[in-house]
């Protein structure tokens, strides 16, 4: 029998932050991956492909800082997507992580390239 103890409280889960179909939609997608993953899968309407290399930061600096970013590599891989992130709000956008990459939001969402 679990016994729990009485200063112990449940935690809650976190909140799905999984991205969306409307915010996929209404976002502009950075799209980090390479050159090869692109012509092999394709890319989005609503996407631009700023490759993750060592150009990234200066070419963030010249997209309109009004408007809302995502950042998506090709299966969401959390810490490149967390460091692009750093770099694109350093660079004074507002910009998500898109959580699952490009697989996700072609399988999971149905959003086709």
């Amino acid at each position: 029998m679990f016994f729990r103890k009485k200063k112990e409280t449940l935690r809650m889960p976190k909140p799905d932050d999984f991205p969306d179909y409307d915010l996929v939609r209404n976002i502009i997608i950075i799209d980090i991956r390479d050159e090869e993953e692109i012509k092999e899968y394709g890319k989005f309407e609503n996407s631009i492909h700023i490759p993750f290399d060592e150009y990234f930061a200066s070419k963030l600096l010249m997209l309109d800082k009004t408007k809302k970013y995502g950042i998506m590599d090709l299966k969401g891989v959390y810490p490149t997507l967390k460091k692009a992130q750093a770099i694109a709000k350093e660079a004074g956008l507002d910009a998500v992580m898109l959580r699952g990459g490009f697989f996700y939001i072609t399988e999971v969402l149905n959003i086709k390239p």
